[in-house]
């Protein structure tokens, strides 16, 4: 047992295939071997004591499709980010890119992107509820002005050319990129102007997508894949990157 009373775990890395996957190892007063995937997309692996790596992973590699297919399905919400605490110096991304902050005390408030830095104006720098807000109003104001130029490159190519015109509205949602509502709107995370183009394109054209197919089949793959081959390589990007 740890110090905290807790069983004493190991952090470990498997291959499937060509997917390399990382696993929190367990070792516990247990008869059987049990595998789970965290919505955050950790692997954890429970594991009689005395167990013999060898064998705990020719059992992860008899789960590897289904632990795949549970990663792929956390996949869809969004990644869990790290505590901000809005001091200058701290790095926030936009477009895939890292920018410092620097908070400067300035009449009035305001937020620029200058060069490398996120240059925050504000009454009070100590304030750092204010400094969170006036960030989140900037990735608001410039949300939409991207992805809905992004959403115009794709929409034709899957709605065709006489399509009805889509209401798409912008909100910091807890744990999804986008949303297809029934009525045919599309909600965007705000936090995806975070993400690089590449990744929002994704995005952008899963939600289209499903507004001409409404579940996960092979049709709807088709498509997906006939609009961005690489769609994978951008999901697999999407899911490392995370907006951290």
């Amino acid at each position: 047992m740890s110090d905290n009373g807790s069983p004493p775990s190991e952090e470990r890395t498997f291959w499937f295939g060509e997917s390399m996957i990382d696993y929190r190892l367990i070792l516990t007063e247990r008869q059987t071997l049990a595998i789970s995937v965290t919505p955050d997309k950790e692997v954890i692996v429970r594991a009689p004591a005395g167990s013999r790596i060898e064998q705990i992973e020719a059992k992860l590699l008899g789960r590897g499709n289904w632990i795949l297919k549970q990663i792929n399905y956390f996949d869809r919400f969004h990644p869990i980010q790290p505590e901000r605490q809005y001091v200058s110096g701290e790095t926030h991304y936009y477009l895939g890119r890292q920018y410092r902050l620097r908070i400067r005390k300035a009449s009035p408030e305001s937020v620029r992107l200058v060069g490398k830095f996120f240059i925050v104006h504000v009454f009070e720098p100590e304030d750092r509820d204010q400094v969170a807000q006036l960030m989140k109003n900037w990735y608001a104001d410039h949300a939409p002005v991207l992805i809905e130029r992004r959403a115009r490159e794709y929409t034709a190519a899957i709605l065709g050319a006489g399509h009805r015109n889509i209401v798409i509205t912008y909100q910091y949602l807890d744990k999804q990129w986008g949303i297809r509502s029934a009525d045919g709107s599309l909600t965007f995370n705000i936090e995806l102007v975070k993400t690089p183009i590449d990744c929002i394109d994704y995005v952008i054209v899963h939600e289209l997508c499903h507004l001409v197919l409404a579940n996960h089949d092979k049709a709807f793959y088709r498509l997906l894949r006939k609009t961005i081959p690489d769609w994978e390589a951008r999901k697999d990007k999407l899911e490392r990157f995370g907006a951290k």
